[in-house]
C-alpha cells in the first residue's frame, strides 16, 4: 500500500522555550539576512507572492533558530553564521554497502516526513541536499521525496535524467555533508554552500 504524507509537514517543527537569548538572537539575525538576500535575488516573482513570503519569514526563522539550538546533531553549531561544521571528507562517494543499509531502513524503520540525505553526483559541483519522504510504496519498493521525486529502495533515482542522484540512509555520517553544506569539484573539496531555510528546518527535525 502506498503511504502519502503532507509535503509541508517538515516546515512546522515544534518550538519550546528556554534557549539562550543571545545565541537565539544571533541565529535569527543570520537566518533573516540569508533569507532576505535569497528573496531579493529571485526573478519574476509577483508582489503578492513576495508579500506572503515576507510575512511568513519571522515564523520560520524563529522556528529554525530554536530548532538549531535544541538539536542533538553531532556537529559544531556556528551561531554567528547559522550553520553546522564538521570535518569534510576528501571525496563524496556512495559505498557498495549503502544500498543494503537503505533497503533495510526503508523496510523496517522509515516514516512519512523523515528527513533524508540526497547525494548529487551528477553535476560539476557535487553536494548533499536534505529532502523529506512524502510517500512510501512498499508494494513496488519505492519511496517519493518531496523535492527529488521517486527512488527505489536501493537508493537509485527513478526520475528521467537523474541517474546520479542517490538516496541514502539518514545516519550521522551521511547527514554530515548535508548539514554542513559540504561541496566538491573535480579538484576536490571546495567552500561549503549555505543551506536554504527549508533545509535548516528539515535538519532540525532529525533525531540522532
Amino acid at each position: 500500500m502506498t503511504q502519502q504524507g503532507d509535503i509541508f509537514q517538515q516546515l512546522t517543527p515544534t518550538t519550546t522555550v528556554g534557549v539562550g537569548s543571545g545565541a537565539f538572537a544571533e541565529l535569527c539575525t543570520a537566518l533573516y539576512e540569508r533569507e532576505l538576500k535569497q528573496l531579493s535575488q529571485q526573478e519574476q516573482i509577483s508582489i503578492s507572492l513576495l508579500q506572503r513570503r515576507l510575512q511568513s519569514v519571522p515564523y520560520y526563522v524563529q522556528n529554525a533558530a530554536r530548532g538549531m539550538l535544541e538539536s542533538d546533531a553531532p556537529y559544531t553549531l556556528d551561531v554567528q553564521n547559522a550553520s553546522w561544521q564538521t570535518p569534510q571528507k576528501k571525496h563524496l562517494t556512495v559505498s557498495a554497502t549503502q544500498a543494503g543499509k537503505l533497503q533495510r531502513w526503508l523496510s523496517r524503520s522509515a516514516h512519512l516526513g523523515d528527513t533524508v540525505p540526497i547525494f548529487d553526483l551528477q553535476s560539476t559541483i557535487q553536494q548533499v541536499r536534505l529532502d523529506s519522504i512524502d510517500r512510501i510504496d512498499k508494494a513496488q519498493q519505492r519511496v517519493h521525496c518531496n523535492m527529488h521525486g521517486w527512488f527505489n529502495f536501493e537508493g537509485t533515482c527513478l526520475e528521467a535524467g537523474s541517474d546520479q542522484l542517490w538516496l541514502l540512509r539518514p545516519d550521522a555520517a551521511n547527514l554530515a555533508p548535508a548539514f554542513c553544506g559540504h561541496q566538491w569539484s573535480h579538484k576536490g573539496r571546495i567552500d561549503p554552500r549555505t543551506l536554504t531555510l527549508r533545509e535548516v528546518l528539515l535538519a532540525t527535525t532529525v533525531e540522532f
